[in-house]
C-alpha cells in the first residue's frame, strides 16, 4: 500500500460480475460487502450480523417519526458497490448514492434499481433531491479533516427531510487502542499504510453540529457482531425537529 492513497485503492476496487448476478440475495450481499473493504482484514462477520446491523440502522432513521411511520427513502453519501442500499431496496425503501470510486459506483448499478447513483465526491453531494434520510456508513473516516467532514454533513442534512445518520465513526478517545490492535495483526503495519490517513472524531464534534443546527442527536455503540473494528467505533444519529409534510421524491 506504502506510497497510495484511499482514492487510488477504493478506484481500485469493483465487485465480481458473476458472483452479483447470482441471483442469491446472500451471495449478492456479501460480495458487495467485500468489494467495499470488508475483506481487509480476515474474519468472518456473518450475513446475520449485516442483517442486524441494517435493521438497527433502518430502525433508528425512522426513531423520531409519528405513528410508527418508516423511512421510505435513503440516500448514502460513500454508498461503495451498494451493499447497504441492496438491503434497504429489499425492504422497499427508495435509494440513491454517491462514491468516489467510478469501479465500485459501476458494481452498484449492475445491482440496484435505483437511477440515482453517481460518481463524485461527498462534499460535492447535490441537495436539490431530497430524500427522508441520508446516511453514511464506514466513510468519514477517510475524510481529510473536520472542515470537510462538516461540509458533508451540511450537505447531508440538506438532503434529509428527517434524519442523518453516520455509521462506523472512528472514536477519538480510542485512537491509540486501535493503533496497537492494527500493529499487532498487520505485519509491517506502520510501512504498508504510510501516508493513508484515518480522521478520528470526538462525539463532540457531531453534538456541537446537532446544536448549531437544533437538531436531536442520539450516538450509539456499533453493534456489528463479528467486526474487528467494532470496539473503536461509534453511530450516531441526527433528527430534525420540524417535519416536513411533504415525502414525495
Amino acid at each position: 500500500m506504502n506510497g497510495q492513497n484511499w482514492k487510488t485503492i477504493w478506484s481500485g476496487r469493483s465487485a465480481n460480475p458473476d458472483m452479483i448476478q447470482s441471483g442469491d440475495p446472500e451471495k449478492i450481499f456479501l460480495e458487495l460487502a467485500r468489494s467495499d473493504g470488508y475483506d481487509v482484514v480476515q474474519g468472518q462477520i456473518s450475513y446475520e450480523s449485516f442483517l442486524e446491523r441494517h435493521n438497527e440502522i433502518k430502525n433508528k432513521l425512522s426513531a423520531r417519526l409519528a405513528d410508527g411511520q418508516t423511512i421510505q427513502s435513503v440516500f448514502e453519501v460513500g454508498c461503495g458497490s451498494g451493499a447497504n442500499l441492496f438491503l434497504m431496496e429489499q425492504d422497499g425503501i427508495a435509494c440513491g448514492g454517491i462514491d468516489y470510486s467510478s469501479g465500485l459506483i459501476e458494481s452498484a448499478k449492475r445491482v440496484l434499481r435505483s437511477e440515482d447513483l453517481h460518481c463524485m465526491e461527498a462534499a460535492k453531494l447535490p441537495v436539490e433531491k431530497r430524500y427522508d434520510a441520508s446516511v453514511s456508513i464506514g466513510v468519514f473516516c477517510y475524510f481529510a479533516d473536520e472542515q470537510y467532514a462538516s461540509e458533508v454533513l451540511e450537505r447531508m442534512y440538506q438532503k434529509a427531510r428527517y434524519a442523518v445518520g453516520v455509521v462506523d465513526i472512528m472514536d477519538a478517545g480510542k485512537r491509540e487502542s486501535y493503533l496497537e490492535h492494527r500493529r499487532a495483526i498487520i505485519p509491517n503495519y506502520e510501512e504498508r499504510y504510510q501516508g493513508l490517513h484515518r480522521m478520528f472524531y470526538t462525539r463532540e464534534f457531531f453534538q456541537q453540529f446537532a446544536e448549531s443546527h437544533g437538531m436531536d442527536i442520539e450516538i450509539t455503540p456499533s453493534g456489528l457482531r463479528g467486526y474487528w473494528n467494532d470496539p473503536f467505533i461509534f453511530n450516531c444519529y441526527l433528527y430534525k425537529r420540524q417535519r416536513e409534510e411533504s415525502r414525495a421524491l
